[in-house]
């Protein structure tokens, strides 16, 4: 009987320190133009997690790049993120391109795309990559990729 019981409290102890789950994606939020000038743009969003564990945690942006009109404009680099214990959080998103980039890649369509921008008053912005999750020597990646067309005004 003893045995039994201290087995048993062994095993309660050690279950309710272990991950359960993974973190969970849920989503990316609105993606909103913070600053628009003549050379450069930069955007936000969020991206939203839920820790169902009692373990923290860190999450990290693995190329994480940003397209404009399918042009890859460039990539958002961060710092570490801490992962608060049994909560839903987000981690904020910001990214800086500069417009050059575009008129680079897209050279012969340029007139095109400047004409649908004043037209439309958007641009189609488009998040791929991934947010790694890191325990220990535990990772996980998790992909993004969040399309939506942006206001400019």
């Amino acid at each position: 009987m003893k045995k039994f019981l201290l087995l048993s409290t062994i095993f309660i102890l050690l279950s309710a320190c272990s991950v359960s789950k993974k973190p969970e994606f849920k989503y990316v939020d609105k993606i909103q133009v913070k600053k628009v000038s003549m050379r450069n743009i930069t955007l936000t969003t969020d991206a939203v997690f839920n820790n169902p564990n009692n373990l923290k945690g860190k999450l990290s942006i693995e190329d994480l790049h940003i397209f404009v009109d399918n042009i890859d404009v460039g990539t958002i680099s961060s710092q570490e993120f801490d992962v608060p214990a049994k909560s839903e959080f987000t981690i904020p998103l910001e990214g800086t391109f500069s417009l050059s980039k575009i008129y680079e890649k897209n050279k012969n369509g340029i007139l095109g795309s400047i004409l649908n921008v004043i037209q439309t008053d958007s641009l189609k912005i488009q998040y791929k990559g991934a947010i790694r999750y890191h325990l220990g020597t535990f990772s996980y990646p998790y992909q993004i990729n969040k399309e939506q067309k942006v206001s400019l005004k």
